[in-house]
């Protein structure tokens, strides 16, 4: 008579089961931990990139149209003259067109930074008259306000979270002091700096942004190495 061997059928223990459950949570937790880094990283990234860009685009403006800035000395122009400058704030009267307008002629454009809001402000208006000069930018501006400001005129761009921004100016070429050293201001009727510094810091996780100065020469024929 043939005897029936039974074999006992191979599966899994309730502790072995519970034990897979435990590794497969933990690699769920540690995959979205590290998706969570990945997209937090990805957006900051973009955000900073998105911020180098403007503020980019911003210097090239401001160079450009520092270049091309009414005179008062051998000008026909002399009553449209205007340059004015603070540590926080410079406004000139410019031949250059920014980029992309249809506008031509003499523009008045300020370069503000609003140390409380942490944001630079550049605003720009066409000039027709020399009584056009008499019409400033208001003390305070938000970005509800832009639809107001193209109303009277003024056209607005804001560049947020900037830790810091400040001007200095230049009286002349011969002053090798470093530009954070410069004149603090710029009030001389009639006269222009012969250069002109931009210092910025971002503002990021770090206690103190490092500030980068830029230099901006005022003569168009001017080389620098």
């Amino acid at each position: 008579m043939r005897k029936k061997t039974i074999t006992k059928s191979s599966g899994f223990t309730l502790l072995e089961l519970l034990i897979s459950i435990t590794l497969i949570a933990v690699l769920v937790l540690i995959l979205s931990m590290a998706v969570r880094t990945g997209l937090r990283a990805y957006s900051r990234g973009k955000e900073i990139n998105g911020r180098l860009i403007a503020v980019s685009a911003i210097e090239g403006l401001f160079g450009r149209q520092l270049r091309a800035v009414v005179r008062e000395e051998g000008s026909d122009l002399k009553d449209f003259s205007e340059f004015h400058g603070e540590e926080n704030e410079i406004s000139f009267v410019t031949t250059h067109v920014p980029l992309g307008s249809q506008a031509g002629g003499l523009f008045k454009v300020v370069y503000r930074f609003d140390e409380r809001g942490k944001k630079l402000i550049y605003a720009q208006k066409v000039i027709t008259r020399p009584e056009d000069l008499k019409e400033s930018l208001p003390d305070s501006i938000d970005p509800e306000d832009k639809e107001d400001l193209m109303e009277q005129g003024w056209g607005v761009s804001i560049v947020d979270e900037i830790d810091s921004l400040a001007f200095t100016y230049q009286s002349t070429l011969q002053d090798e002091s470093a530009p954070e050293d410069w004149q603090d201001g710029w009030n001389k009727k009639g006269k222009v700096p012969e250069a002109v510094a931009m210092g910025l810091a971002f503002s990021d996780d770090a206690e103190e942004p490092a500030t980068t100065w830029r230099i901006f020469y005022m003569d168009p024929l001017l080389i620098v190495d």
